[in-house]
């Protein structure tokens, strides 16, 4: 085996559940997952909602599975084409007492990277989750109060400092402005957010509509949770009264290289969106090289198999 070799797990025993809520990105998504799969049913499409009711049957599939890893997946992500090879390296390197660990996406609406919409779980460990699971779950961050509870019980939940693909692009409007009127109740200070999607919106309607949102939360239009199949009465009135009209299906012939040049093109040097850390452990003041280098290069895998 070669030094830069390592054993991770086989493809076969991942459970992936993909968690859809209209959007638009959803065939887009489950496509890169699938391709990459031995058998076809080792991947799950679900549509429950709100979002507590899809973070519990989710660890109940992975549970269930038989296999030794659940990775959940938001329907609002375009990973990279080989991200199941990636997932692997983080499975093989995750900790003995590590519950779940998450990469890092390039996430439009942060302006940044941030550990976004892609969880790999310890699937031997979901039955005491769920057992530990509230039949209320915390409704805003519903998988995070999870996890909370069990790194309290000594587990630990892991950041991989690695991106592995594209969060919130090419999202529908009305996907936008849900997601930015829950923001609107998640995030302590909005200021820098509002500051960024003013400058943005007069030439971005993605901009535009998620000031839409974070004014209309501000005036009591805020949701329990994401919920699309709710009626959100104020967001159609703003696009009547602007004359805008929802997107088409979400439609490109190479989405593995709209994702890699998005990512490349994106201004390590001037973000300051990225959490500090992330930005010094990346050397984002010399453009983020390694980081780069991976995206590029996806690691070399090794298991039992090819031993």
């Amino acid at each position: 085996m070669g030094s830069a070799e390592r054993r991770y797990p086989e493809t076969s025993q991942l459970t992936i559940v993909v968690r859809a809520a209209g959007e638009r990105t959803e065939q887009a998504c489950v496509g890169i997952l699938s391709k990459g799969l031995d058998d076809p049913s080792q991947c799950t499409v679900i549509h429950e909602h709100p979002f507590s009711a899809a973070v519990r049957r989710t660890l109940e599939i992975g549970r269930d599975a038989g296999r030794a890893w659940l990775v959940a997946v938001d329907a609002d992500l375009l990973p990279l084409a080989d991200v199941l090879l990636r997932v692997r390296e983080v499975c093989g390197k995750m900790a003995a007492n590590a519950y779940c660990a998450t990469p890092l996406f390039l996430c439009k609406s942060v302006g940044g990277l941030a550990t976004r919409g892609l969880h790999i779980y310890r699937a031997s460990l979901l039955d005491e989750a769920l057992r530990i699971t509230p039949s209320g779950l915390e409704p805003l961050r519903p998988e995070s109060a999870i996890q909370d509870a069990m790194v309290k019980r000594g587990y630990t939940r892991e950041c991989y400092a690695k991106i592995f693909g594209l969060h919130e692009f090419e999202q529908s409007f009305r996907h936008l402005y849900i997601k930015s009127l829950l923001r609107a109740r998640k995030e302590p200070d909005l200021q820098p957010l509002i500051d960024r999607l003013t400058l943005a919106a007069e030439t971005s309607g993605d901009a535009r509509v998620a000031l839409w949102a974070i004014k209309d939360a501000r005036l009591g239009e805020q949701p329990r949770e994401y919920d699309w199949s709710a009626a959100y009465p104020r967001f159609e009135e703003r696009m009547r009264a602007c004359g805008m009209t929802e997107k088409p299906p979400f439609a490109l012939s190479d989405v593995d290289g709209f994702v890699r040049s998005t990512i490349h093109a994106h201004d390590f040097v001037s973000d300051r969106s990225t959490l500090p850390w992330i930005r010094e452990l990346l050397a984002f003041d010399r453009g983020a090289p390694a980081a780069l280098a991976y995206v590029d290069h996806p690691p070399l895998a090794a298991t039992g198999a090819h031993s």
